[in-house]
């Protein structure tokens, strides 16, 4: 009974005592865990974001590297005057503009291939589908008629010889929004900006309620972020070299990364009927930017029927001529009939506009995609 009664508990005093202690021990260990887990987060982030980039990256290197020409359009299509076209227009201006009065190779027949087009939607989360056409080249011929060339005047009042055209012909064969991996776009956007870009991180609340989305409502509220909360904007490393936009000599491309669910606001406000201005968007950690460098090795390269120029291709002629009748469907040996061999000549501007300029940048336009519309040596 004596040993029983011996037996003594904790006071009321001791049990705050150790219940503070372990209060103390708890809030230290938290405030050890919770930077750690932020790290954890940011790490996680990091190799998911590392991940669907690296995807990205090989994708648009691996796509665009070889385009044997390559059209690029910041915003919208338009043609080369500058007036908004279809994306099945841009593939026919494309082609025609490259690839006019061209022939496989010991043949008479119209140059056949594949082109390709590229679609980035900025406005769908980064959105990226792939179009693919298999296309046979249009041509040009001269107008005969009672064995003389016709002509009419040109802008300076010079006589011209007068073309007669056989447009291209495109048929769509394959669309493709799954080139980049779906589930990267679950839990993230990507939003694509021309050039070669840096982050500039700002904890700026000012700044940051500033920025609205396209119906001008406020997108950010500062003074309900966390402290490890910033924002981002993106900026030209350069801005002398071709700000926010492609440059065949520097061909790059910033992808940016974040949270999906408002996330993303512009400082400067949205307008439909201007061409975009990159430098008011700004993004709300968790935020990742990464460039991506497209060597064009190829885009010096020549290609023409049985010549070594580039710039030269088959005469074709409608009507009579000094030789006989011809229609433009054939091509025709005119000036030595004896040689057997086709006639070529320089190609003109009005034959194919483009007929020895790989790269053509065109002047941006209102909108959020990008286009890249290209052909590969293997597709022609």
């Amino acid at each position: 009974m004596k040993n029983k009664k011996n037996l003594k508990g904790f006071t009321l005093i001791e049990l705050i005592i150790v219940m503070a202690i372990f209060g103390i021990i708890m809030v230290g260990t938290m405030s050890i865990i919770n930077p750690v887990n932020k790290i954890i987060k940011n790490a996680s982030l990091q190799e998911a974001n590392s991940a669907a980039v690296d995807n990205m990256k090989r994708y648009f290197e691996g796509t665009l590297r070889y385009a044997d020409a390559i059209d690029v359009f910041n915003g919208d299509l338009v043609d080369l005057d500058g007036n908004k076209v279809s994306e099945e227009d841009a593939i026919k201006n494309f082609v025609t503009n490259h690839y006019n009065n061209r022939t496989n190779p010991g043949t008479e027949d119209p140059l056949t291939g594949k082109v390709r087009m590229l679609k980035v939607d900025n406005a769908n989360g980064g959105q990226v589908t792939e179009f693919e056409y298999d296309f046979e080249a249009g041509y040009a011929y001269y107008e005969w008629e009672n064995k003389s060339k016709k002509t009419t005047k040109d802008a300076l009042g010079n006589n011209v010889s007068v073309y007669g055209t056989e447009p291209c012909k495109i048929k769509l064969v394959k669309k493709d929004s799954s080139v980049i991996n779906p589930v990267y776009y679950e839990n993230y956007n990507f939003y694509f900006i021309p050039g070669y870009n840096k982050q500039v991180n700002t904890t700026d609340g000012s700044k940051a309620d500033s920025a609205v989305n396209k119906d001008g409502n406020q997108v950010f509220d500062s003074s309900k972020d966390k402290t490890d909360i910033y924002y981002a904007s993106v900026e030209p490393v350069d801005p002398a070299v071709s700000p926010y936009g492609f440059n065949r000599d520097l061909f790059s491309l910033s992808v940016m990364t974040y949270k999906k669910d408002d996330s993303i606001g512009n400082t400067k406000g949205y307008d439909d009927t201007k061409v975009f201005d990159y430098s008011g968007l700004l993004f709300k950690s968790p935020f990742a930017l990464t460039n991506i460098n497209v060597s064009l090795v190829n885009i010096n390269s020549s290609f023409s029927s049985d010549k070594a120029s580039d710039k030269y291709g088959p005469i074709r002629w409608n009507g009579e001529t000094s030789e006989g009748n011809y229609t433009p469907t054939k091509m025709v040996d005119i000036s030595t009939p004896t040689d057997g061999k086709w006639d070529y000549e320089e190609i003109n501007t009005m034959e194919a506009k483009l007929c020895n300029q790989r790269y053509c940048g065109y002047p941006a336009q209102p909108g959020e995609c990008l286009y890249f519309i290209y052909t590969l040596p293997e597709m022609k």
